[in-house]
Formats: structure tokens, sequence, C-alpha cells
């Protein structure tokens, strides 16, 4: 096991003036007085060999709590530290490793005698990045009882992974299928065996009629049913995210980018509740589709896919576009754009042209204090969106997620 050692500066102090002392002591013919030196020449020699001999024989387990969280949340990580050996009195000190973005390691003290030992410790976790991080190694240093020498070697123990997904928001959909290009209705469950029972259902919602409760499935799942009439399936719809580093402002979880990932993953989590068929592209291409006859799991998939997602350095959205499987099935598109170049806004306009419906939220060039020659050639570029049929609204420094769905939605039931 690799390890450092050397003396603190009291050991080198100790051992200096020692040495001094002997020297001096015995240079002006002095014996007794350099026994005292070499006494104090030796302390910090024998501190040396306490903790390189009886340092600790130490061991950690390591856990994280929640081993999710969503960007700007605290988890806490749970260390149980043992020692093993009976003989090793000394004073330890702890720094558990973790990734920059985290925050600066941790770090506690700890102090046992002449024994076999375990001892919990634990630490708060800020978060400011998504991804999947390793909490440790965790490294020890030990001194001697008098602190003149240290020794510092990682302790054996297993990494804990704490994952940070983008920050998720309840966005209602609105029940009217023209404000989001859908029926409203749920994809329909066949529900039952093949006979009288099998009919399609689904859970009651506020508003719906009496007349349409199915009163035996009611009495089957415990909770109330209400009859779907057969119809197709909702259009699909895609969730454009466009991750492109060029196109977007600020940094870390203020960004323009962390607010376009966390918008596209809110809705997508919403459509998926509703059992809608959806899509999630980005600047590269196709970051999530659900695969067929998925279940609740597509869900998990989906925040695991966007914690993934990286800023690409493509500059134009024409190649995400073109991925035949972006748009092949999709009947509506629901974009968070950053800043926006009339190549883009052509590229859009063309890939989208056959869709029933097409919104999209874009940066506020003012609030947003873009220069003056980008801020026009985005404007410019949002207003051939809007000639072309396209729904937009603008968020500005401090817009929530669900504010700009509002406003989004708003100025789609305005249309």
């Amino acid at each position: 096991m690799r390890f450092r050692s050397g003396l603190t500066a009291r050991g080198w102090t100790l051992l200096i003036a020692g040495g001094a002392i002997t020297i001096a002591t015995s240079w002006i013919g002095e014996p007794d007085l350099a026994w005292v030196g070499l006494f104090l020449a030796a302390i910090p020699c024998l501190g040396l060999l306490v903790v390189l001999f009886l340092s600790p024989r130490l061991a950690v387990e390591r856990s994280v709590v929640p081993p999710s969280v969503s960007i700007g949340e605290h988890a806490r990580a749970r260390l149980l530290v043992s020692n093993s050996r009976h003989l090793g009195f000394s004073s330890l000190s702890f720094e558990d490793h973790t990734p920059d973005s985290l925050g600066p390691h941790a770090s506690f003290d700890l102090a046992r005698g002449l024994t076999v030992w375990r001892q919990a410790a634990g630490y708060e976790v800020p978060t400011s990045m998504r991804g999947h991080f390793p909490l440790g190694p965790l490294s020890a240093k030990n001194f001697d009882p008098f602190a003149t020498a240290w020794k510092r070697w990682r302790v054996p123990g297993e990494p804990a992974w704490l994952r940070v997904t983008p920050e998720i928001w309840h966005l209602p959909l609105p029940r009217s299928g023209r404000s989001v290009g859908t029926t409203g209705e749920a994809t329909p469950q066949r529900v039952g065996q093949a006979g009288t029972d099998d009919v399609l259902v689904r859970e009651y919602r506020h508003g719906d009629g009496l007349r349409r409760v199915h009163w035996r499935m009611t009495a089957k799942r415990g909770e109330m049913m209400v009859r779907l009439e057969e119809q197709p399936w909702d259009p699909a719809m895609t969730v454009l995210v466009d991750t492109r580093a060029q196109a977007h402002l600020g940094t870390g979880r203020n960004s323009t980018l962390e607010w376009g990932i966390s918008f596209g993953t809110s809705l997508a989590t919403a459509l998926l509740q509703e059992r809608l068929r959806i899509a999630v592209v980005g600047a590269n291409g196709v970051v999530f589709q659900p695969l067929r006859g998925e279940g609740s799991s597509s869900s998990e998939r989906l925040i695991a896919a966007m914690t993934e997602i990286q800023a690409s350095g493509r500059e134009s959205l024409e190649d995400c576009l073109a991925d035949p499987d972006a748009l092949s099935a999709a009947r509506s598109l629901v974009a968070c754009l950053g800043v926006l170049t009339a190549r883009d806004a052509a590229s859009l306009v063309a890939a989208t042209a056959g869709l029933a419906q097409t919104d999209a939220l874009v940066p506020d060039a003012v609030a947003f204090d873009l220069p003056p020659e980008r801020a026009r050639a985005h404007e410019e570029a949002c207003r051939l969106l809007s000639s072309t049929g396209w729904n937009l609204a603008s968020y500005a420094p401090g817009t929530s997620v669900p504010e700009g769905w509002q406003l989004l939605m708003a100025r789609r039931e305005a249309l």
C-alpha cells in the first residue's frame, strides 16, 4: 500500500534543536547536556517509528443517501471507518476525496485509543452539475502521541456513486389537444381478458361525466375508472433540446443549457406519464426513445439519458434535424432553443414543414444582454420562425421552467 510519511514542524524543530544542543555541548565539553540534546532529537525519530509500524489498520464502508438527487439538492455521504489493530494509539485526520464539481473535499478528525474500534462519520454533498460522481477514496493521516511525525495513506474501501439528475419540474399538460398537439387522452391501455370485459379505460379525472364510469373495473382496481372511446393512438411528439455549447449563455447550474435540459426532461417525463409516444432529440441526434412495450422503466431510462447528455460542439441544428429517427413519426414538436442564427431558423422551418404544431422557448435577447449583432441575428431568426407558424415564447434570467411552460401554453391558447 502506497503511503507518505515525514516529520511535522514540531518534529523538525525538536530534531534540529536536539542536534544543535548535542553538537554545541560536545564542543564545549559538557557531555551531560549532550544527553539532553540526544533525548530531544530522539523524540521525533521515535514518533516516526510509531506512525510507520503502529498505525491503525483501517477499512471504510461508504454509502450515499439518497443515491440520486436533482441538481441543486444535497445528498449525505455516510462512512463507517473501522480499525482491526489492537496496538495503534494515534490521532487521525481523514479526507474523503470528491470531484471538484461537488466542492472541496470533506475532512474530519478522530482520536482513538489502544483497541479495535468502529466509528461512523458523514458529511453533506452539495450538487451544482449533472452527472455520475464517485465519492472516495478516503485518505487517512495519523500522528504520533506528541504530534512530531505523520503518515498519510489511502484507506481500503469501495467508492460510492452519486447521480445528479436535471431538475425535474411538474409541468401540467393541458387537456385540450389544441394546446399540445395531442388529443389530450392518454394512450389507451387494454385491460382485462378477451370478452365483454375487454374495454379501454383510464383513471378518473376531474370533470369526467359519471356516465363514463366503468363500475366493474372500478371495483376491480379499487379506484375510479372511466371508459375511453375507441380511437387511434395520440400523434407522437418530439422534444428538441438545443445542446450546442455555442448557442447558450452562462455556466453551471444557472446556464441556459441546464435550463433547457431541465425543461426537456420535465416535459418528456410528463408526457411519458400520460403514456404518449415521444422522442427526445439533442444537437447530436436522438437522445431517448421509449422501447416497444416498455412500461414505467421508460421514465427512469429517460432521466438516465438526460443526466448523461453533454454540451455539443456542433455549430448548427441541421445535423440533428437530419436524423431520420428524430422527426419520422412526429406530429408535433416542442423545442427549447439557445441563441439562434438565420441558418438555424431555416433548418428548423425546413425540417418541421410537415408537422401539425411547433412550439419553442427561446432566450430573451434583451434580458440576457446579448451583444447587438448577435441579438439582432437572434431576433431575426425568431421572426422567421413566427412567420412560418411557430409558436414562440421567450424566457429571461430568473424565469423558472414552469413559468416558461405557462408562457408557451398561454401563447398557444391565444392563437
